[in-house]
């Protein structure tokens, strides 16, 4: 912490009382900031997950076995993401903030949904509809559960231990005040929002496959806030609306699954 000079206190004062003052954090306070708010995002995250599971047992199919098939839907949409972050690191960067491939991903990703729900309905005719989107939504969800978990414990080490990335994205964080709370805040709302995304979007495509337009559309909405952050200093993106524009097209999205289920 930045001492007062002590030239400018009384001669009475304790020099190591800073009651009154306000002094900006160092870099050591934020990586201790971070390093336990990011171990806290690393056991919330799974309580997360473990919420969901609980959550979707009332709704329960004839098998157990739609969750896997959802779980393969993460998977196979991970590695169209991959694929997508292959491609535009071999030929150019600037592609990362494109909206076009973006669309392009989205609209991938909605159709391995649909292929996804159709596969259920096959080879599960006899369960109800709403239950097998629930559970293949919910094991998509898992999947990015696991991600978001894995990238938090992966982020929690590097920032621990002493290093060009660490030293890189502390001084960032230093440099245009980013409080460590906000940060760890901001990405469990985006998880949440993943979370609310996937299983409200393989509900509405389950209920009509022609409302994969419409889980499209809502998934480019998030890509493009997405993008729009990316263009903003890193102080303006925590105040920007468009930092909460994820969770609210999860939510938007969920609400409109429960909606039409409650409208069967």
């Amino acid at each position: 912490m930045t001492d007062t000079p002590a030239a400018s206190a009384p001669h009475f004062d304790d020099p190591h009382d800073h009651t009154g003052h306000d002094h900006p954090p160092t870099g050591a306070d934020l990586v201790r900031d971070l390093v336990k708010g990011l171990s806290i995002q690393a056991l919330l995250i799974p309580v997360l997950a473990l919420v969901l599971v609980l959550a979707i047992l009332p709704f329960a199919p004839l098998t157990p076995v739609p969750l896997l098939l959802g779980i393969g839907l993460g998977a196979a949409q991970l590695i169209s993401l991959v694929a997508t972050s292959l491609f535009v690191a071999r030929t150019r960067t600037q592609l990362a903030v494109n909206p076009g491939l973006l669309a392009v991903r989205s609209a991938v990703e909605e159709l391995l949904r649909v292929a996804a729900v159709l596969m259920a309905i096959l080879l599960w005719p006899a369960d109800v509809r709403p239950e097998l989107g629930i559970w293949v939504g919910a094991g998509c969800a898992l999947v990015w559960l696991i991600l978001a978990t894995a990238q938090t414990i992966t982020t929690r080490q590097r920032i621990a231990r002493p290093g060009e990335w660490s030293k890189e994205a502390i001084s960032t964080m230093l440099a245009h005040r980013i409080g460590a709370r906000s940060t760890v805040l901001m990405r469990l709302l985006d998880v949440a929002g993943t979370v609310m995304f996937q299983v409200g979007a393989t509900v509405l495509v389950i209920l009509s496959p022609v409302l994969a337009i419409g889980t499209i559309v809502l998934s480019i909405g998030v890509g493009l806030s997405t993008l729009v952050l990316h263009r903003r200093s890193p102080a303006e993106r925590s105040r920007s609306p468009w930092a909460y524009v994820p969770v609210g097209l999860g939510l938007l999205t969920l609400a409109l699954a429960a909606f039409g289920l409650l409208a069967l």
